[in-house]
Parts: C-alpha cells; structure tokens; sequence
C-alpha cells in the first residue's frame, strides 16, 4: 500500500475523468477537488488488503481505478460478495451504523482508491452543502443499487418461481 499525491492523481486522470464516476456524478470541480486533495489516495497492489475483518471504521472508501473484492466474514469462513469496481464506495453504510468492518477488502487488480474520513465527510457538508446534498443522492443510490441486488439474491435462493 502506498500513498500517492493528490494533485499528481488529479492531473494525471483529469476532473473528467472523476466526474465520470459514479460517486462524483454532478459534483462540482471544486468539491471533488477538495475530497481528493483532503482524502488519502491509496495505490493498491493485487492481493493487498485494504481493511480486514473487525477493523475499525473512521470513514469510508472510493475506488477510483480498479477492483476491490469485499469477503464477508460468516460463522468463521471469508465469502466473496462483491467486486467494487472504479466509482463504487465501500463501507459508507459501515460508518454511518457506527459498526466495525464486517469483512476484509482486498484489492483483486491493482487498484487505486480514495479514503475519505468521516471528519472530512462532515465538513464536506459544511463546505459545500449544495454538493454535499448531490453527493448523498449519489451515495444512497449506489446503497440502493447494493440492496436491490441482495434481495434478488434472497429472492433466487429460495427457488421459488412464477409459473408463466
């Protein structure tokens, strides 16, 4: 794991670029800026983890290039659920329950992510409250997204079916 510069970030991929990502849709230069210059960009190398299991949560990630698999802990086993992909976060809905971690990430490709703290979440708000407000359109839809999917898992594990 290393840190990187966050300016050399931005001008390497461009405010294009991050406003082409999910999580920054319709958010202001200025705003996704200031999240980048204020976060931590964390280059990952394939296989590193990120955050393990029961690992304390001060905020929450974006990738801002490659893939993140998320391994849920369970009844003493590490399952693979999710890829997080660039655009994607991971573990907002963990810092806003005020939980631990509830797996392990680990980067599947090399990867490059951004760690926003909580403190920096919140002043966020404080900063930039029209964006603030875009940004959590942007966080619940994912969220949304995320729960969609698990209840169509839920749904098909039960082999129930409708008769057409």
């Amino acid at each position: 794991m290393q840190i990187l510069e966050s300016q050399s970030i931005i001008d390497e991929l461009g405010l294009d670029y991050f406003r082409g990502l999910s999580t920054f849709g319709a958010i202001s230069e200025a705003a996704i800026t200031d999240l980048i210059s204020k976060g931590s960009v964390v280059s990952l190398t394939q296989g590193e983890v990120l955050k393990g299991y029961q690992a304390e949560v001060t905020g929450f990630t974006i990738v801002l290039q490659g893939d993140i698999a998320f391994y849920k802990h369970c009844e003493g086993h590490d399952v693979l659920t999710r890829h997080f992909i660039a655009g994607e976060q991971i573990g907002f809905d963990t810092m806003i329950a005020m939980i631990p971690n509830s797996g392990t990430e680990i980067a599947f490709e090399d990867s490059i992510v951004l760690e926003v703290s909580s403190t920096q979440f919140f002043d966020l708000h404080l900063d930039y409250p029209a964006d603030f407000g875009l940004f959590m359109i942007n966080l619940a839809r994912e969220l949304s997204r995320e729960i969609a999917m698990l209840e169509d898992v839920i749904g098909k594990s039960t082999g129930w079916r409708i008769n057409e």
